[in-house]
């Protein structure tokens, strides 16, 4: 999951939520707070980090493969 911290069309309390139901019925779950942004994200380097979340989980889910993020 993917959430801005200043989201106020969904509020960050909406996913911390529905993370903590998922985390209870033991879904494996992973909750990425962009820090500063609200229900979109406008920077070059948070839009990035977003593509390579979501490559991960795409790699993971549906390709059967380990996607590890860049080195900084």
């Amino acid at each position: 999951m993917q959430h801005g911290e200043f989201d106020h069309r969904v509020p960050i309390a909406n996913a911390y939520e529905l993370f903590q139901g998922l985390q209870d019925n033991g879904v494996e779950t992973k909750l990425v707070v962009y820090k500063g942004f609200g229900h979109g994200i406008n920077k070059p380097k948070e839009v990035l980090a977003a593509i390579w979340h979501n490559w991960q989980w795409f790699g993971k889910y549906i390709w059967d493969e380990d996607i590890a993020l860049p080195e900084k």
